[in-house]
C-alpha cells in the first residue's frame, strides 16, 4: 500500500491541474478543427469558448468542492448529490474513459512525435505506446505520491516550451495571405461540424477539474482546489490561444489542414528540419507528464469506488491508501485500447463522455443553493450546462458510431451495477 504523506499545496494542486490540461489536445486537434470548420476564425473561436467553458465549469466545481471536500471527482460528487448507483457508473465511466482511455491516446501521441524525432529507427507507434506506459505506471505504483514531483518538473519543461514556440511564432508571424482572407468566406455554418470541433477542444482542456480527485490530499480543499482549477484553467486558455494564433498567423491553411501533429510542422517552418525533430523530442518526453498526472489520480478514483462495493472493510479514507494493482489495471486497460483503437475513434469517444458528467455535476450544485454564489448560480452554471449540452447533441449528430459506442460502456457499467457485481 501506498500512503500519501505529501498533502497538496495550492502552487502543486495548480501544476497539477495544468499537467492534465496539457496533452495530447493542444499538439494533435488544430489540423482536424480547421478541416471541420474551414477558416481560421473559427478554429481561434472555438478554442476561446472551450477554455471559457473550462473556466466556468473550474469555478462551478469549486463550489462543490467546497460543499464536499472528498476524493473522487465526478463520482462521489453525483453519488451525493443523486444516488449511489450514477455515482458507481461515473466513477467507472471515468477511471476507464478520462484515465485509462486518456493515457491510451496521450501514449499514441507520444509515439508519433517520437517518430518525427527519430524517423530513422521506424519505431512502432503501439510498441512505444505501450512501453511508455509501462514505464510511467512503474515509477507511480513503486515510488508513489513522490512521483508527482518528477510529473510536475515535465510539466514545467512542457509548459514553457510551448509558451515560447507560442509567444516567437506570434512575433515572427505574417499578415494573412489573400487566400486565407478568401478562407474566412467559406466559414462552415453552423452545425454538427461545430459540435465536433468544441469536443475536440473540450478534450484538450479535459483535465481543468483535475485537483477534484485528489481534494482530500488538500491542507484547505475547499480554498486550494477551486483555485488551482479557475487558475490553472485561464493559464491554459491563455496559452492555447497563442499557440494557435501563432500556428495560424504563420502557415497557410493548406499546410495544416487535416495534419495531426501541427507543432512540429510550426517549428520547422519557424526554425527548420533539424530544430522540428529536437521539438519532436522534447515534446515526447514531456508528455510524460500528462502520462503522469492520470497515471496518479486515476487509481485513486477507482479506489473510492471500490470502497463503496466493500462497506464491510473499514478504512478511514478511501483514498488513503492506494493499491499497486490499480495502477496495474489502469495501464492494462489503456494498452488494450492502443492495440485495438484509433486515435481519432479514442478521441471522439472521450470528448463525448468527458462532457456528459460534468454537466450533471454542475447541474447538482443546486442541490447545494445555499452555499452557491449568485454568479455561479444564475451564470456560469446556465452557460456551461447549455452551451456544453448544445455541443454534445451536434456532436452525437455527426458522430453517432463513436457515440454509440461511448452510450454502450456506460451501459455496460449499468448493467456491473444493476448485476451485483463485487470486488473483492
Amino acid at each position: 500500500m501506498l500512503p500519501i504523506k505529501h498533502p497538496l499545496s495550492t502552487l502543486s494542486a495548480t501544476f497539477l491541474v495544468v499537467a492534465s490540461m496539457l496533452g495530447t489536445g493542444i499538439l494533435t486537434t488544430t489540423g482536424i478543427i480547421l478541416s471541420l470548420l474551414k477558416a481560421p476564425e473559427a478554429v481561434i473561436l472555438v478554442w476561446v469558448m472551450g477554455g471559457i467553458l473550462a473556466c466556468f465549469g473550474a469555478f462551478c466545481y469549486g463550489v462543490i468542492v467546497k460543499a464536499l471536500p472528498r476524493n473522487g471527482g465526478e463520482a462521489i460528487i453525483l453519488r451525493e448529490f443523486f444516488s449511489p448507483v450514477l455515482g458507481e457508473i461515473a466513477g467507472w465511466t471515468s477511471f476507464v474513459v478520462g484515465f485509462a482511455a486518456s493515457n491510451a491516446a496521450t501514449s499514441l501521441a507520444l509515439a508519433a512525435y517520437l517518430d518525427a524525432a527519430l524517423p530513422q529507427l521506424a519505431l512502432s507507434h503501439e510498441l512505444v505506446a505501450c512501453g511508455t506506459l509501462v514505464l510511467v505506471t512503474a515509477l507511480h505504483s513503486i515510488v508513489g505520491p513522490s512521483g508527482i514531483r518528477i510529473q510536475t518538473l515535465l510539466a514545467i519543461i512542457k509548459f514553457s516550451l510551448l509558451a515560447g514556440l507560442g509567444l516567437y511564432g506570434l512575433m515572427l508571424a505574417s499578415p494573412p495571405t489573400p487566400a486565407d482572407v478568401e478562407s474566412a468566406s467559406r466559414m462552415a455554418g453552423f452545425g454538427p461540424d461545430w459540435g465536433v470541433a468544441m469536443m475536440l477542444v473540450m478534450f484538450a482542456y479535459s483535465g481543468w477539474n483535475a485537483a477534484i480527485y485528489v481534494a482530500e490530499e488538500a491542507p484547505n480543499p475547499g480554498r486550494t482546489v477551486r483555485n488551482a482549477m479557475v487558475i490553472g484553467a485561464i493559464i491554459t486558455l491563455l496559452l492555447y490561444v497563442t499557440l494557435n494564433l501563432a500556428l495560424l498567423n504563420s502557415l497557410p491553411t493548406t499546410e495544416i489542414d487535416g495534419v495531426i501533429p501541427v507543432m512540429a510542422i510550426l517549428v520547422k517552418s519557424l526554425f527548420g528540419t533539424q530544430a522540428s525533430a529536437w521539438f519532436s523530442g522534447i515534446v515526447a518526453f514531456a508528455l510524460l507528464s500528462s502520462l503522469g498526472a492520470s497515471a496518479f489520480i486515476g487509481p485513486r478514483v477507482l479506489a473510492t469506488v471500490l470502497s463503496w462495493l466493500a462497506p464491510q472493510k473499514p478504512t478511514s479514507s478511501p483514498s488513503a491508501e492506494v493499491s499497486p494493482q490499480l495502477f496495474w489495471l489502469q495501464a492494462g486497460l489503456s494498452i488494450l485500447m492502443v492495440i485495438t483503437g484509433t486515435f481519432e475513434q479514442i478521441l471522439t469517444i472521450m470528448g463525448f463522455l468527458l462532457g456528459v458528467f460534468p454537466v450533471l455535476c454542475v447541474l447538482g450544485m443546486y442541490r447545494i443553493k445555499e452555499q452557491t454564489p449568485a454568479v455561479a448560480r444564475y451564470l456560469f452554471a446556465p452557460l456551461f450546462v447549455g452551451v456544453m449540452s448544445i455541443i454534445l447533441i451536434l456532436g452525437a449528430v455527426q458522430r453517432p458510431a463513436e457515440v454509440s459506442i461511448a452510450l454502450l460502456l456506460v451501459f455496460a457499467f449499468s448493467l456491473l451495477r444493476f448485476g451485483k457485481y463485487r470486488f473483492a
